[in-house]
């Protein structure tokens, strides 16, 4: 004999003893509809058919191992009673009454589809129960098909919300380790990971003591969330294994101290240090975020590849300076003015190829030496020592910082015919 045949046998017995469990308040309703005795069997044999479902639940899905057996058959009962008072009704409930359950399988983690398989296997047990039961009260068989739609439609009821508690939960749950997550990641890049606590915290995110990290920020493009994960995929992608959070509305965190890729999305990357000095190194991937936007430099950017242009972002006096004495004269002429100094900056780029900057420019290289020439007289520039190069070089990017941003010079400054 099957273990169902088993059990059945023993429900049936009790049964037939008048063994009737609680709920004397629904006697008289339930014994005018068909198949309320049926429902009183239910609930009488609750605590039975609990078990014998626990059992098949965890014969079924081992996960649910980890679900305290009060916590499952407390949950299995409330089916039962669920199912009867349906049966009794004629009709399900608008809503369960109870899902807290859902949310304590979210907590377990307990996957939702192993949760509705559990219901399912439940109600599965329970419409067994209901026929065998009709069938030996000598229920006509119409009624018994109405009780399995009504037990149907309670199986897909409890799924719906049980499904919707334990979204709502896995969601709460989510956005509480992401705000964990971020206030760790806030705390390690402003203060470096000092004391047991940070130390501990950073072991959980697979930062190891003794180790060097390279910390990261990103401005938003877009919605700080995007952005964050863009970043993050890209390291990923990268093997630089990424720590990241949104820290003062930026996609902020640490890399490893893997080789640093050119490309990807707009980042200001600091030095490798270890986890205490991890402040410092976000200051300098801080400022060199401020430099790439301001210059509109794409990809990864580091002080090291920003080079000079963190010095004239920095040293706006020095820059103003530079552009009133080298770049003044040009800008004096207008339009063609303005034009001068795009050829001038495009034959510095092209290391003083005439040719190359030509073609950059799309213009003939005469017309380029004719530029060049101009350049010269107007400003009295000869492009010929280190020094005049570099200071020309410092002023066309400050000119071009001014253009980018909008800025005006911090001062006026008049020209200076000193070459030396």
């Amino acid at each position: 004999m099957s273990r169902h045949k088993k059990s059945d046998a023993a429900l049936h017995s009790g049964t037939e003893r008048g063994g009737f469990m609680g709920h004397d308040a629904d006697t008289a309703e339930s014994a005018a509809r068909p198949f309320g005795p049926v429902a009183d069997s239910l609930r009488a044999h609750a605590d039975h058919l609990a078990a014998d479902i626990a059992e098949t639940i965890l014969g079924a899905v081992p996960n649910y191992a980890k679900v305290e057996v009060a916590s499952l058959r407390r949950s299995l009962v409330q089916h039962i009673e669920t199912a009867a008072a349906s049966l009794i009704a004629g009709q399900v409930p608008e809503h369960v009454r109870d899902v807290s359950v859902a949310a304590e399988r979210a907590r377990s983690g307990i996957p939702i589809e192993q949760v509705l398989l559990a219901i399912r296997l439940s109600f599965q047990r329970l419409r067994e129960f209901v026929v065998e039961t009709a069938g030996t009260r000598r229920i006509p068989p119409a009624d018994q098909l109405e009780a399995v739609r009504i037990l149907w439609e309670v199986n897909d009821l409890v799924s719906r919300e049980y499904a919707v508690a334990h979204r709502d939960e896995d969601l709460d749950m989510a956005r509480t380790a992401e705000a964990r997550r971020s206030e760790f990641v806030r705390r390690l890049l402003l203060e470096g990971a000092r004391g047991p606590e940070l130390m501990l915290h950073a072991g959980s995110f697979g930062l190891v003591a003794g180790r060097r990290y390279r910390t990261f920020r990103a401005r938003a493009a877009g919605t700080e969330a995007a952005t964050l994960a863009a970043v993050l995929r890209w390291a990923g992608q990268h093997h630089l294994e990424p720590v990241g959070a949104i820290v003062d509305g930026d996609a902020a965190g640490t890399f490893n101290d893997g080789p640093l890729p050119h490309g990807g999305p707009v980042l200001g990357v600091g030095p490798a240090v270890e986890l205490p000095d991890l402040p410092g190194s976000f200051r300098l991937a801080t400022q060199a975020l401020d430099v790439a936007v301001q210059f509109d430099r794409p990809g990864v950017q580091t002080l090291e590849r920003l080079s000079l242009r963190v010095a004239v972002a920095a040293e706006s006096h020095v820059g103003d300076m530079l552009v009133a004495k080298i770049l003044g004269p040009l800008q004096a002429q207008g339009d063609f003015g303005a034009e001068l100094i795009a050829s001038l900056d495009a034959y510095l780029s092209a290391d003083m190829n005439t040719a190359s900057a030509a073609e950059r420019l799309t213009v003939h290289p005469n017309t380029l030496r004719y530029r060049i020439n101009q350049v010269k007289q107007l400003s009295g520039l000869t492009l010929r020592s280190a020094q005049e190069i570099s200071e020309v070089w410092w002023a066309l990017r400050r000119h071009e910082w001014l253009a980018r941003t909008g800025g005006r010079p911090t001062a006026a400054t008049p020209a200076c015919d000193d070459r030396g």
